[in-house]
């Protein structure tokens, strides 16, 4: 049995939007999405891979039990705050993939620990110590995987020193070391799809073989944990993984189109804004700037010159996002020609380069099907990046 991505035809690739929506406004295609999570969860029963999606991509509580009802195993944060958000939305498993640090993380961690399965990652003796200290004296024992670097160079131990500081890290009390995990954020510097590929296997081998390091060591470790919506289709079928941590998947972005990943039709997203300003043939602006858009350039790398701009404006080939101000996106014309005309009050759609961004910049989504709106739901609020 093979799964393959497919360019889900939706007709236009806009979307098909009810009257008298203010902008800017993120809009998700509720029947766009389904299918990406149902496509993501194919592959992973195929492979027998657990799903832990990455919350932190949308923080939505509604979304989150989207992903569990569509075959997700539990849900991934980076931030307590997160977690602790979505357990009082009744969010049962989760992984907070992030190097907990402090007394203060430590004790939060063992209140939340009380209302759902934790895991957690960390990668020093440090840092697994202050957990350490607050489970043992609670008479609690946390899940910890230990987090290896795979090539990308951010947090991480390095694979040579996975074993030394697993036994380390296994040695004290409170905690149990029951795996390793990685963000394998290397595979976003590939430059097509066949580089794709080979990132993202070489860093699925550099995992498994850290894992493996640390059970011929005299450690047992169940689980074997990789983390990008770039890579996951890649990494699920490789042997000796047993969980992805995919987030971008669900809603997919230009990043994902760079890669080859998606299709602009397998994009659940499209922010929605009004163009305000059009003093001059090659230049306007709209109401989305970078409190809406975000700053991000392309994600994927190795891509970025392919799609240069804050974002894909559909179905407006020859105008580009070229600048962001808060407030304000600066529309050029690059196209052959004379400039497609624009209308002050136009409303335009925009594929946005990382999805995540726009989620945290806009704080709420418009959940749409068959065009007709459905629910507007909110972002977690304050302290959730703590």
């Amino acid at each position: 049995m093979t799964i393959e991505v497919h360019p889900y035809a939706i007709g236009s690739d806009r979307f098909a939007v009810p009257a008298g929506l203010e902008t800017p406004n993120l809009l998700l295609d509720l029947d766009v999405l389904e299918r990406n999570l149902d496509e993501m969860a194919g592959h992973c029963r195929l492979h027998q891979v657990a799903l832990r999606p990455h919350a932190k991509t949308h923080r939505v509580p509604q979304l989150a039990r989207l992903q569990l009802d569509h075959g997700a195993d539990g849900i991934c944060v980076a931030k307590l705050g997160e977690a602790e958000a979505f357990a009082a939305a009744g969010v049962s498993r989760m992984t907070v993939a992030y190097p907990l640090v402090g007394a203060d993380k430590a004790q939060r961690a063992v209140r939340l620990a009380r209302r759902c399965e934790l895991t957690v990652g960390t990668d020093s003796v440090a840092g697994a110590r202050t957990l350490s200290d607050a489970f043992a004296a609670a008479g609690r024992l946390l899940d910890v995987l230990l987090m290896v670097d795979s090539g990308f160079g951010r947090c991480g131990v390095a694979p040579a020193d996975a074993a030394r500081v697993a036994w380390d890290v296994a040695e004290l009390p409170g905690v149990r070391l029951t795996g390793v995990m990685t963000f394998e954020g290397s595979v976003y510097g590939a430059v097509d799809r066949a580089d794709l590929v080979a990132r993202s296997r070489a860093a699925a081998a550099t995992t498994v073989a850290a894992a493996e390091a640390i059970r011929a060591a005299g450690l047992s470790l169940s689980t074997v944990s990789l983390g990008s919506s770039a890579a996951a289709r890649t990494v699920v079928a490789q042997p000796g993984v047993t969980e992805v941590r995919p987030g971008i998947y669900a809603f997919n972005d230009l990043g994902q189109i760079a890669l080859g990943n998606a299709t602009v039709a397998t994009c659940a997203v499209r922010v929605l804004a009004t163009v305000v300003s059009h003093p001059a043939p090659a230049r306007a602006c709209i109401d989305a700037g970078s409190k809406s858009l975000g700053l991000d350039g392309l994600p994927a790398t190795g891509r970025a010159a392919d799609y240069p701009g804050y974002g894909l404006l559909v179905d407006l080939p020859g105008w580009r996002i070229e600048r962001l101000s808060e407030e304000h996106g600066w529309l050029r014309w690059v196209g052959p020609g004379e400039p497609t005309p624009l209308t002050v009050g136009q409303r335009v759609q925009v594929v946005p380069n990382h999805v995540c961004m726009v989620f945290a910049g806009l704080g709420e989504v418009t959940a749409l099907r068959g065009g007709e709106m459905v629910a507007v739901w909110s972002t977690i609020g304050p302290g959730a990046s703590r």
